[in-house]
C-alpha cells in the first residue's frame, strides 16, 4: 500500500479535526455535520473554524487553521466551494494529512466546477495530502465513534466496510448490513473522486484488519485498467461486492449529473468485474445481504445444494431459484437416504430438497443437518424455517380455565432453533461446508429479532430467492479464489 494510502488512517481514525464551516445555523451541513462529529462520541480533538464565532457547541472556535496551536490530523470542509481553495491552503500551510470534501459544486456542474476541482487535486497531490470527494455525504468509523458525515445515524462498529459514490446509497447498504445482524467497519462517502477513487478504498480496506467484506456503489471509473487491477488485488484478499448505477441510457446520463462519473457499457464492465473477482449484485438490498453472507461462514467449495423445508411448496422454490443461479441439486445417495429416512415418518418421500413433512419436531431438524453437512456429497446446506402465520396475542382456554397465549409455543420453538443452529454453524465450520438459513421468523415471530442470525452467527435470509442469490455470490467468489491461486 502506498504511502498515500497509509495516511487515509488519518481519514477513519484521527487524532485531531478542524471543522471548516461549523455553524450553529441548524438546517445547513456545517451545522448539522458538526452536530454529529461531536454528538456521537468522538474522544478526538474538534476545532471548529469560523470567522465569525468565538464558540459553537462548547468548543472554542477558529478563524482559520492556520489559527489553531495544535496538529490537525484531518480537515472537514462544509464551506461554499468558492472557499475551499483558500482553505485548503491554510490546511496544506499547517500540514494537516486528510482532508474531507462535503462541499458540492464541482466537477458535477463541469465547466468552473470542474476547474476548481482540479486545481484542489493538485494542492493535495503537491501536499501529500489524502482527499475524499468532493461533493460527498462524509465518512464513519464506528469504532472510533467517528460520524463525520449528514445522516442523524450512528451505525455499531462491525466487519463490513461500505464505499459509495452516492450518499444516500452509503446509508442504505449500511441500513441492509444492520438488518443482517451486523455491524460497520468503516464507511465513506467517495463522491466525485477527485483524487481518490473506489480501487484506492478497496486497496485500503483490504488490509484493514476490521473489515472482513466490502460493499460498493459504483457510477463510473476514471481509469477502468486500474480498477480492475487493484480491485483484483482486493478480492484476493476478502471478498468484494459492487452495485454499478447509470447500467441505461438514462441512467448513464443521471450518473453523469450526480457525481461527474464515467458510466460505460453495463455488460461489458459487469463481465470484466466478475473475471477480476469482485461480486456484482442487481439490487441495493442483495448488495448489503451478500456482503453480510460471507462473515462467520466459510466458502463453499462446489455448487452442490442440499435444501432441508418444512414444506414443500418453498422446496421447489428454492430448488428453481438454485437452479436459476447456476447451482446444482444433486441427488443423495442410498447411504444418505437412509439415514435421514431414520428420522422420517413411513411416507416420506425420499429425495432433495429434503422435504420434512410439515414436522415441527426440531430434534429431528438437528441430525437431519448434521447428516448433510457431514456426508461429503453437498457443498451447501440451506434450511428453510417457516413460522405459522398468526396474528398476536391469541389465547387459548386450558383446561383449568386458565387463558394461554398460543403463539408462545412458536416462541419456544425458535429459541430451541437458534440453540441448534449455534451448535450447526460451529460444525459446518469444522467441515468446510456453510449452512444458509431462510426463515419467516422476524416478520411472524414474537421473540427477539436477530435470534437466529447476526451477531456472531452468520445471517438469516427472510426469503428462499435472496438466501439463493447469496450462495451463488459466494460460489462465484469462491471459484475465483481457487482459480486465482
Amino acid at each position: 500500500m502506498t504511502v498515500r494510502l497509509e495516511t487515509l488512517e488519518y481519514l477513519f481514525n484521527p487524532a485531531s479535526v478542524a471543522f471548516i464551516g461549523a455553524t450553529q445555523a441548524k438546517p445547513k451541513w456545517g451545522f448539522i455535520v458538526f452536530n454529529n462529529l461531536v454528538s456521537a462520541g468522538y474522544e478526538g480533538e474538534v476545532y471548529p473554524v469560523n470567522p465569525g464565532h468565538q464558540e459553537l457547541l462548547g468548543l472554542k472556535c477558529y478563524p482559520s487553521v492556520r489559527e489553531i496551536p495544535y496538529d490537525v490530523d484531518l480537515a472537514v470542509f462544509t464551506v461554499p466551494a468558492r472557499h475551499v481553495l483558500p482553505a485548503m491552503d491554510d490546511c496544506i500551510a499547517k500540514g494537516v494529512k486528510a482532508a474531507l470534501v462535503i462541499t458540492a459544486g464541482f466537477s458535477e456542474l463541469g465547466g468552473e466546477g470542474a476547474a476548481l476541482e482540479a486545481e484542489l487535486v493538485r494542492k493535495a497531490d503537491g501536499a501529500g495530502m489524502v482527499l475524499v470527494g468532493p461533493n460527498g455525504q462524509g465518512a464513519c468509523c464506528p469504532s472510533s465513534r467517528f460520524y463525520s458525515w449528514m445522516p442523524l445515524f450512528y451505525p455499531p462498529a462491525g466487519s463490513v466496510s461500505v464505499v459509495s459514490q452516492s450518499g444516500n446509497i452509503l446509508n442504505m447498504l449500511i441500513a441492509q448490513v444492520l438488518e443482517a445482524g451486523f455491524g460497520v467497519s468503516k464507511g465513506v462517502s467517495s463522491g466525485n473522486e477527485a483524487q481518490l477513487k473506489t480501487e484506492d478504498y478497496f486497496t485500503y480496506l483490504a488490509s484493514d484488519p476490521s473489515t472482513e467484506a466490502i460493499v460498493a456503489y459504483i457510477e463510473g471509473v476514471e481509469d477502468g485498467r486500474r480498477f480492475l487491477e487493484l480491485s483484483r488485488a482486493a478480492a484476493r484478499a476478502k471478498p468484494v461486492v459492487i452495485l454499478k448505477g447509470g447500467r441505461s441510457s438514462v441512467g448513464m446520463k443521471a450518473a453523469g449529473s450526480h457525481t461527474g462519473a464515467l458510466a460505460g457499457s453495463a455488460e461489458l464492465f459487469e463481465s470484466a468485474c466478475r473475471q477480476s473477482g469482485l461480486v456484482v449484485a442487481p439490487t441495493i438490498d442483495q448488495a448489503g445481504i451478500n456482503a453480510s453472507s460471507f462473515i462467520n461462514r466459510p466458502l463453499p467449495a462446489g455448487r452442490r445444494v442440499a435444501i432441508v423445508t418444512g414444506g414443500g411448496g418453498l422446496g421447489v422454490i428454492a430448488a428453481d431459484s438454485c437452479a436459476d443461479m447456476g447451482l446444482q441439486i444433486p441427488r443423495l445417495s442410498e447411504p444418505t437416504l437412509e439415514k435421514i429416512g431414520a428420522f422420517m415418518p413411513d411416507y416420506w418421500v425420499p429425495g432433495n430438497p429434503v422435504d420434512l413433512v410439515a414436522g415441527l419436531d426440531l430434534r429431528v431438524t438437528k441430525p437431519i443437518l448434521e447428516a448433510l453437512l457431514t456426508c461429503g456429497e453437498v457443498d451447501s446446506v440451506l434450511l428453510i424455517f417457516i413460522e405459522s402465520q398468526r396474528s398476536k396475542a391469541v389465547k387459548v382456554t386450558e383446561v383449568d380455565g386458565r387463558p394461554f397465549e398460543i403463539g408462545v409455543i412458536w416462541d419456544m420453538m425458535t429459541q430451541q432453533m437458534a440453540a441448534y443452529l449455534a451448535d450447526l454453524y460451529v460444525l459446518a465450520r469444522e467441515v468446510g461446508v456453510p449452512l444458509f438459513v431462510s426463515s419467516n421468523f422476524e416478520k411472524v415471530g414474537g421473540a427477539t429479532p436477530g435470534t437466529l442470525g447476526g451477531g456472531k452467527n452468520p445471517m438469516v435470509y427472510l426469503n428462499v430467492e435472496s438466501a439463493c442469490a447469496a450462495m451463488a455470490a459466494m460460489v462465484e467468489y469462491s471459484e475465483f479464489r481457487r482459480s486465482d491461486r
